[in-house]
């Protein structure tokens, strides 16, 4: 990533917009939008912004399987078959066999 080409202020992004989508669209790269010399906004290709997502929403699913795991370590588990009993009760809900 080269910021000192990747920036732009809010004033010239605004009159070019277009070019800088193109910009953003050919090298993949973010575009850093700024006004008064502060990072207001990032704009991301379409792909950029969803190989992102895709990697926060496993870093997400990582951080709760590992809490998971925690508990069973630390002993905060439950038998499934008297959890689910007790669910079912609380819920008025009848289970089948």
């Amino acid at each position: 990533m080269n910021r000192s080409t990747d920036i732009t202020s809010f004033t010239e992004h605004r009159q070019k917009l277009r070019q800088h989508f193109l910009q953003v669209r050919e090298t993949g790269r973010p575009l850093y939008v700024t006004t008064n010399g502060h990072t207001d906004a990032v704009v991301l290709s379409p792909e950029a912004y969803d190989a992102l997502a895709e990697k926060a929403e496993l870093a997400e699913r990582i951080a709760m399987i590992e809490r998971g795991m925690d508990d069973v370590r630390a002993g905060r588990t439950r038998p499934m078959k008297p959890a689910l009993k007790r669910l079912a009760k609380d819920l008025g809900v009848k289970l089948r066999r």
